[in-house]
């Protein structure tokens, strides 16, 4: 399947989103994040209940915040590592990065960040999230107050989870470092820390999502960024969505970047 681009997306989302309208909740930044886990704790699970408002549902990205300006206070070091990054992107004409040539999974915080739809499922002790831009699930793991102990690092880490009040908070560690998991870095990172604050717009049509990143390699400071999805409609289906490097009309959709030409084809 060919990758759909914003517009396309747009054009069959249109009506859902157009229902979808609410007030959206505005969260303070820099909201309390999660202590740190004890990396070589057991999980502690304390209540395995649903406790906070529902966000069980399908999910899409506001268009006005996908694909932001905002940057982070990166070090030195990063800030060098992205500059450069994007020159050699400009100077070679690439539509696609490496990354994405290769169909690699795309990570958090991409996960939450990406235009394609987003389903959330609840469940006793569990917060299920797929998106329909990653061959990967992400769970939340509900009342725990530590990390599984011998979980390895992924493209997405490892996710836990408790409600305050009508606010879900997340903790996301483990994250591998094949990628950077920091917004508008190039530097590949496994220790990036994301804790995240969800709620609730009155009328549940919106969801807010408060993200704080912290990374001493990568980060001068934590770096915080908020992002809304619209529910959609009841009946709304998830699409499959698959990364296909050899799939018909892929090099000639990016025909002007030679580094994702495959070759031609009878």
């Amino acid at each position: 399947m060919i990758r759909e681009s914003w517009t396309e997306r747009g054009r069959r989302t249109a009506g859902w989103t157009a229902a979808a309208l609410g007030a959206v909740l505005g969260l303070a930044a820099g909201g309390a994040a999660l202590a740190a886990p004890h990396a070589g704790a057991k999980p502690s699970i304390t209540s395995p209940s649903i406790t906070g408002p529902s966000i069980t549902g399908m999910w899409i990205l506001k268009a006005d915040d996908y694909g932001r300006d905002e940057r982070p206070s990166l070090t030195p070091q990063a800030e060098a590592a992205a500059l450069a990054a994007r020159k050699a992107t400009e100077e070679q004409g690439k539509v696609l990065s490496e990354h994405a040539l290769k169909c690699l999974p795309i990570g958090m915080p991409r996960f939450m960040m990406n235009e394609f739809a987003l389903e959330i499922l609840e469940s006793p002790g569990r917060v299920t999230m797929i998106s329909e831009n990653s061959p990967l699930a992400r769970s939340i793991y509900l009342g725990r107050t530590s990390h599984t102990a011998d979980a390895e690092p992924g493209w997405n880490g490892h996710s836990i989870g408790h409600w305050e009040g009508a606010v879900l908070v997340v903790d996301t560690t483990l994250l591998n470092d094949r990628i950077s998991h920091v917004p508008r870095s190039q530097t590949p990172s496994g220790a990036t820390h994301i804790v995240e604050r969800l709620s609730l717009a009155p009328g549940g049509k919106m969801l807010a999502d408060e993200m704080t990143f912290t990374d001493p390699a990568l980060l001068t400071k934590p770096y915080t960024v908020t992002t809304h999805y619209e529910r959609l409609p009841a009946d709304a289906e998830l699409w499959e969505y698959a990364c296909e490097v050899d799939a018909a009309g892929w090099s000639e959709r990016y025909a002007n970047d030679p580094a994702a030409k495959i070759g031609d084809r009878k």
